[in-house]
C-alpha cells in the first residue's frame, strides 16, 4: 500500500464523503466486487482500458492495480471533481451537541427503562452527553463499547482498542429456540425487534460483516433485512451463508425501527413479509450467474468462435507492444489461467517465479499475460507486510496471487508466515495460527486463519527463491540477450509512433466466462504414458511436483481450447497429445532449468569457459591475459557483464564454476568445477503419440521440428516444436 492510502486511512472521512464516492463511481461505469468498487484508475499517467482501480468504502482508500497510483478519500474526490459534501454542523457531534438515553428512547419510540436493561446507559464522550451501548459476548460479558454521540449524523464511535463485533451475541439461545434469526444493520433496529419478541442480531454496518461471525449462525435459518440501496449487505454476508434469504424493505419504511415508530406490530407485519416477499439468496445468485455467464460469453464471441484462441492471445501480446521471443508472457498466461482448475488432493496449479537481470523485462512479460485477465482473477501485493496475505481479507479462491517482487514474501525458509504461503501453494487452502486475546475470557487463545484457494502464485526475482519455495514453482530464465533487448526496444517505438494498442475485450471478457465455470475438471488421458517416460529419464524426488505442475499447463491449454474438446462420461474436459505439444513446445527450457538448475545461458558460460585457455585468445583482456574473467566471458558472448555474472553466481553456487581468485578486489579468474549434469528434456509428442492408446478428441501433434513460431527458432534441449490448432 502507498504511503498516500496508509496516511489517509489512519483517520476516518466523512461518511457523506465516502458514500458521495461511491455514488459517482457506480454511476460512471464502476462494478462492485465483492466488498470493493472497480474502476477506471483516474491518475492520467496510463491508458486504462479495463478498470484496473479499487475503492474501499469501509476502508476509505483506494489503489491502482496497474500504477503505484492509490491513496484516500480526499485525494480521490479531487481526482474524480466529486464536490465534497458540505457538513451539517448541527448532526455532528461537536462541543455543543451531544444526546441522552432519553433523548434517544424518545426518538426510537422505546421505554428509557428497556434501554438500559440492554446496557444502554447515559455517558460521557469527550466532555459532552452521549449513549454508552455495551456489546456482550455469549456469554454477556462485555466485549466491547460503542458511543453514540448524535442522533442523526456522524453518530458513533468505537471505544479506542475495541473491535467491530455482532450486537446481540449473549441472546443467542433465545435465537436458537426460534430456530431463525434476523439480521439488521444496527443497535436501534435490535431495541425494536427484541420489543417485539424478535430473535435479530445486529451488524453494526453494512460494510462491517465479518467472515468468523458465520460460526455463532450454524443451524440457523439466516434472514437479511435489505435497507433501500444496500444490495450489497446480504452479499456480503452470503459469501459465508449462501442459504441466507432476503427480506427487502417495503416502500416507505426503512428498516424495524422506523416500522416501530410508524406503530407496525412487527411480529406479525414481519410473518407477513416472511412468507410473501422472500427472496432466495440462492435464486438471486443463481440468476445473476446465469446473467453473467450469458453476458461474457457474448463478449467473449470472437474468442470462442476461434480455431484456436492461443493464437489470438500471441497476437494480441504482439500488439500490445511486447517485442522479441514472447514465450514469457504466454506461458504467464498459461500458469494464471490454471488458477481455474478444480484441484485433487496430491495436485497442484502452475505457480511462476519470472527470474532475470533488473530491467530485463520480467514484470513487462508478466503485466502482457494480466492484460488478458478481468481485475477480479488476479491480486496484486505490491509492496508490504510478509504477511498481508494471511491478514488480508481479499477472496483467494480460483485467484492469482500476485507478488511484484519476491521481496515483499516472507523472507527465509524457517518461519510460520513462509510455511504458510507454501501451504496456500501446495494444498490449495492457507492456514495460519496466532495467538490472541480472547475479548470475553482475557486468557490467550489460539486462532487459524484458513484462507480457502486454490490460488495461483506468481512473482518477479533476480535470483532463484529458497530451495523449499523454489520447489513449487516453475522458474523462467527471463531472456535479456541484445538481439531481445534490440526487438523490445524497436517494439517501444513502434508503440511510440502508433499510438495505444487497441482494446483486448473480449479476450478480457474469454477469461471472466472461464472463471464463471469454475472449477473446471480436466482429464489427461495419457498421463500414466507421459509419466513413465518422465520417470524413465528424471527419476529424482522434486519431479513429483513439477510433473503435477505440467500436468496443469496441458489442463489449462485444454481449457482454452474447451470449444474443440470433448468430455467423458463423468463431465471431465478431455485434453488431447495436441495439447501437451503446445506446452512442449514453450516450457522446454524452462523444465530443464526447474529440474537441473541449469538453464541455457549457464550451459552456455560453463562451455564457453571450458573452451577458453589461459592467454590463447584476443577476447581476454591484456591486462588479466592469464585469466578467465567476467569481461572476458561478456566479450566472447555478446552481453553485458550483468548478465554474466548473475550466470556466474548460478555456476558457481551449485559447483559448476569455480573462482581461483582469493583476493578481495581482484577480477575473477573462473575454471570449471564439478561436471554439469546431463541434460533433462520433455518426452516429445511424438513418443506419447506412438505409446498413448486412448484417441484423442482433435488431430494429433504432427511432430514437425519446423521450430516454435513463437520461439523464433531458438532451440532447447528437448527439440523444437509448434503449438498446432485444434
Amino acid at each position: 500500500m502507498s504511503e498516500n492510502v496508509h496516511h489517509h486511512s489512519i483517520k476516518p472521512p466523512d461518511p457523506a464523503l465516502v458514500a458521495a464516492i461511491t455514488d459517482y463511481l457506480m454511476a460512471h461505469g464502476g462494478r462492485r466486487v465483492g466488498a470493493e468498487v472497480v474502476f477506471r484508475c483516474p491518475c492520467g499517467t496510463h491508458a486504462d482500458a479495463h478498470p484496473s482501480a479499487n475503492w474501499n468504502a469501509s476502508k476509505a482508500v483506494w489503489t491502482g492495480r496497474s500504477c503505484p497510483a492509490g491513496g484516500g478519500a480526499i485525494d480521490l474526490a479531487k481526482l474524480l471533481a466529486v464536490e465534497l459534501p458540505r457538513r451539517n454542523e448541527a448532526a455532528i457531534y461537536n462541543p455543543d451537541s451531544g444526546v441522552t438515553v432519553l433523548q434517544l428512547a424518545e426518538a426510537k419510540h422505546l421505554d428509557p427503562d428497556f434501554l438500559c436493561s440492554l446496557g444502554v446507559v447515559d455517558a460521557k464522550y469527550h466532555r459532552q452527553p452521549t449513549v454508552r451501548i455495551e456489546y456482550r459476548g455469549v456469554t454477556a460479558t462485555v466485549t466491547g463499547t460503542r458511543y453514540r454521540v448524535a442522533l442523526k449524523g456522524d453518530r458513533f464511535r468505537w471505544r479506542q482498542g475495541d473491535k467491530v463485533q455482532l450486537y446481540g451475541l449473549w441472546r443467542l439461545e433465545e435465537l436458537r429456540k426460534a430456530g431463525w434469526v434476523l439480521l439488521v444493520e444496527g443497535e436501534s433496529d435490535c431495541w425494536a425487534g427484541w420489543a417485539h419478541g424478535l430473535p435479530v442480531l445486529g451488524v453494526p454496518g453494512k460494510a462491517t460483516w465479518q467472515s468468523e461471525w458465520a460460526r455463532h449462525l450454524v443451524g440457523l435459518q439466516v434472514y437479511v433485512w435489505q435497507e433501500p440501496g444496500a444490495d450489497d449487505f446480504p452479499r456480503l454476508i452470503a459469501a459465508d451463508i449462501p442459504d441466507l434469504s432476503i427480506i427487502p424493505a417495503p416502500d416507505g419504511i426503512k428498516d424495524l425501527a422506523d416500522a416501530h415508530v410508524q406503530g407496525l406490530g412487527l411480529a406479525a407485519w414481519l410473518d407477513g413479509l416472511k412468507g410473501t416477499a422472500l427472496i432466495p439468496m440462492s435464486a438471486v445468485l443463481q440468476t445473476e450467474q446465469d446473467a453473467a455467464v450469458a453476458a461474457a460469453r457474448k463478449a467473449a464471441a470472437p474468442v470462442l468462435a476461434a480455431a484456436d484462441p492461443l493464437d489470438l492471445v500471441d497476437a494480441a501480446i504482439l500488439a500490445d507492444g511486447f517485442g522479441g521471443e514472447r514465450l514469457a508472457p504466454l506461458i504467464n498466461y498459461l500458469a494464471a489461467t490454471s488458477r481455474l482448475l478444480g484441484l485433487q488432493p496430491g495436485s497442484m496449479p502452475v505457480h511462476l517465479a519470472n527470474v532475470g537481470a533488473p530491467s530485463s523485462g520480467k514484470s513487462y512479460g508478466l503485466r502482457a499475460a494480466l492484460n488478458f485477465l478481468p481485475p477480479a482473477a488476479f491480486h496484486v501485493i505490491d509492496a508490504g507486510s510478509p504477511r498481508v496475505l494471511i491478514y488480508d481479507d481479499v477472496d483467494l479462491r480460483h485467484r492469482v496471487v500476485v507478488f511484484s517482487e519476491a521481496d515483499s514474501m516472507p523472507s527465509g525458509e524457517d518461519n510460520p508466515a513462509a510455511s504458510a504461503i507454501r501451504n496456500l501453494l501446495q494444498d490449495g487452502h492457507l492456514h495460519y495460527k496466532v495467538t490472541m486475546r480472547d475479548s470475553e475470557t482475557g486468557k490467550f487463545v489460539v486462532q487459524t486463519i484458513d484462507r480457502q484457494g486454490p490460488s495461483v502464485l506468481i512473482t518477479t526475482t533476480v535470483k532463484r527463491l529458497g530451495a523449499q519455495l523454489d520447489s513449487r514453482l516453475f522458474s523462467i530464465d527471463v531472456n535479456d540477450s541484445p538481439g531481445q533487448v534490440k526487438m523490445a526496444l524497436v517494439a517501444q517505438a513502434s508503440r511510440e509512433l502508433a499510438g495505444p494498442p487497441p482494446a483486448q475485450d473480449a479476450l478480457v471478457a474469454f477469461q471472466s466466462y472461464l472463471q464463471a465455470l469454475t472449477p473446471w475438471n480436466v482429464l489427461v488421458p495419457f498421463a500414466d504414458t507421459l509419466a513413465q517416460l518422465i520417470g524413465e529419464s528424471t527419476p529424482i524426488p522434486r519431479i513429483n511436483r513439477d510433473f503435477s505442475r505440467l500436468l496443469a499447463l496441458v489442463k489449462a491449454v485444454a481449457i482454452l481450447r474447451h470449444q474443440h474438446r470433448q468430455r467423458d462420461e463423468k463431465g471431465r474436459l478431455v485434453a488431447t497429445v495436441d495439447d501437451y505439444g503446445y506446452v512442449f513446445g514453450l516450457i522446454g527450457p524452462m523444465y530443464e532449468t526447474t529440474i537441473t538448475g541449469a538453464s541455457a545461458k549457464v550451459r552456455e558460460l560453463v562451455r564457453a569457459v571450458e573452451g577458453l585457455t589461459p592467454g590463447d585468445l584476443p577476447a581476454l583482456e591484456m591486462a588479466n591475459r592469464n585469466k578467465v574473467t567476467v569481461t572476458a566471458l561478456a566479450k566472447l558472448l555478446d552481453t553485458n557483464k550483468m548478465d554474466i555474472t548473475r550466470r556466474c553466481q548460478s555456476a558457481m553456487r551449485l559447483g559448476w564454476l569455480v573462482n581461483h581468485e582469493i583476493r578481495k578486489g581482484f577480477p575473477a579468474n573462473l575454471g570449471l568445477g564439478e561436471p554439469m549434469p546431463d541434460r533433462v528434456g520433455l518426452p516429445h509428442p511424438d513418443a506419447i503419440g506412438h505409446r498413448n492408446t486412448v484417441t484423442p478428441v482433435s488431430g494429433l501433434y504432427t511432430g514437425t521440428p519446423q521450430g516454435n513460431r513463437i520461439m523464433k527458432g531458438r532451440g532447447h534441449g528437448g527439440g523444437t516444436a509448434r503449438p498446432n490448432r485444434p
